[in-house]
């Protein structure tokens, strides 16, 4: 019965459908614990401390969750191997109720750490969500499940935001209690997972792929290839241009609701979520691979620093607060869909090796790094010491940012074409990434040319 109620969305085995629905499931809800709290973690630090004091926790975060996942690196090699995901998913319900009860200390540390620990958890989250999918699956098995088990995520984000945007109902801080409830479930899943498919989870890949490689090698790769220092640069200019929009939202949010409106933060927050969720999953059904087969990566590359220099002319012209929200939604919208798998072609004509450490190079510490360059430069344009803009003039940092981010666009384009013709001359190409079905129009039409 769930072979045939599934056949129409993915290609599910007889065998596999009861675990795949499991694994859909567990990727729903978790998004959906998360994103019911996202919101509440801008709000609180907000109403304590001010919007215009965020860059400082963005700055000392990187380094922080660095740190903390070493640690849960170490914690998780001395639990059970077998039951360590279901385990620290249980421990994460609970902090998460701790934090419920510092809350009603109303000191600020709290929501400082409360902010943290939220970064932390969506990365957690994520990574063991893909650990787990990797093990009980095969590479066979990954082609035809992982495109289903993964369109959880999505309309968990959607759940979640939803139910966020009541919280002028529930309560801001009460938004914590469903969370952990779910997370709770979720670790049930997982150790249903794991008994039924009887398979032991690395507990600490995802943790290993998170920490990317050396600042040694990191420089070799740079030096190693023209190609990956244009991609990185295209990287960081996304992470800055990301950064100063998210900064613009929580100001413009605290300008408009009142620095003490908690409730009505996390409410604005939660249906910006709500509307970046829904619109991100329809571009990615939808637009992604027509972009990417009919436009070309040219395009493609174009489309997330066009939206933020033309959102950024809006909220120059309008003080409204959907404008702010508007630039949000299309910037998550857009980077988590078609940019980040326009991304993913930009690596195709690297040698395979070199690619293999450099995707973690890349998603790691380049993001890393241009995330704490953009909270340096976000403090000396709102810091009283500094520049002093509101959230309106921030917008010139945003033009600035564009017009810097379509330079290197129109680099890596040209870029991509001369590495990919390069790898065709030097037999590098891995077949499997070039299918049609994969292929943008850029990629097909390189290789006929190349080939004739």
């Amino acid at each position: 019965m769930l072979q045939r109620l599934l056949s129409p969305i993915a290609e599910v085995r007889k065998e596999e459908g009861f675990t795949a629905l499991l694994m859909f499931t567990y990727s729903c809800l978790a998004m959906t614990a998360y994103n019911a709290i996202k919101p509440l973690t801008r709000s609180k630090f907000i109403s304590n401390l001010g919007a215009d004091n965020l860059p400082y926790v963005l700055l000392g975060a990187g380094l922080l969750i660095g740190v903390l996942m070493t640690g849960y690196a170490w914690l998780m090699a001395r639990l059970p191997r077998r039951w360590a995901l279901p385990i620290t998913q249980a421990g994460m319900a609970g902090v998460l109720l701790i934090f419920w009860f510092l809350f009603r200390t109303n000191a600020s540390w709290v929501s400082v750490a409360f902010y943290v620990a939220g970064l932390l958890l969506g990365v957690l989250l994520i990574s063991q969500f893909w650990t787990l999918a990797n093990v009980v699956y095969d590479p066979r098995q990954a082609k035809r499940l992982f495109g289903f088990i993964g369109g959880g995520a999505p309309l968990g984000g959607i759940a979640g935001s939803a139910l966020a945007s009541y919280a002028s109902q529930i309560g801001s801080v009460n938004l914590i209690l469903p969370s952990a409830a779910l997370m709770l479930i979720c670790a049930g899943l997982v150790a249903l997972i794991i008994r039924r498919e009887r398979v032991e989870a690395d507990p600490v890949a995802g943790v290993r792929q998170e920490k990317g490689v050396s600042a040694t090698e990191a420089f070799a790769l740079l030096r190693e290839s023209k190609h990956l220092q244009i991609i990185a640069l295209v990287i960081s200019f996304a992470a800055v241009g990301a950064a100063i929009i998210e900064q613009q939202l929580n100001m413009a949010a605290q300008a408009a609701k009142g620095a003490g409106a908690t409730d009505s933060i996390t409410e604005f927050l939660a249906q910006v979520g709500l509307w970046t969720s829904s619109i991100g999953f329809v571009i990615q059904v939808w637009l992604t691979s027509r972009i990417h087969r009919y436009l070309g990566i040219g395009f493609a590359l174009m489309v997330l620093p066009v939206s933020l220099g033309s959102t950024a002319i809006v909220m120059l012209l309008n003080a409204a607060l959907w404008a702010p929200g508007l630039a949000r939604v299309l910037d998550q919208s857009l980077r988590y869909t078609v940019d980040k798998t326009t991304r993913e072609i930009l690596f195709l004509p690297l040698p395979a090796q070199l690619k293999l450490k450099a995707k973690s190079f890349v998603d790691v510490t380049v993001d890393r790094i241009a995330k704490a360059a953009g909270a340096l430069v976000l403090l000396v344009l709102v810091k009283p010491w500094g520049l002093h803009l509101d959230w309106q003039r921030l917008s010139y940092a945003s033009l600035a940012v564009t017009g810097l981010w379509m330079f290197m666009a129109l680099r890596a384009r040209k870029g991509y074409l001369t590495a990919f013709r390069q790898s065709i001359e030097r037999h590098e190409v891995v077949l499997e990434d070039v299918r049609l079905s994969r292929g943008d129009l850029s990629t097909v039409e390189t290789l006929v040319q190349e080939l004739s």
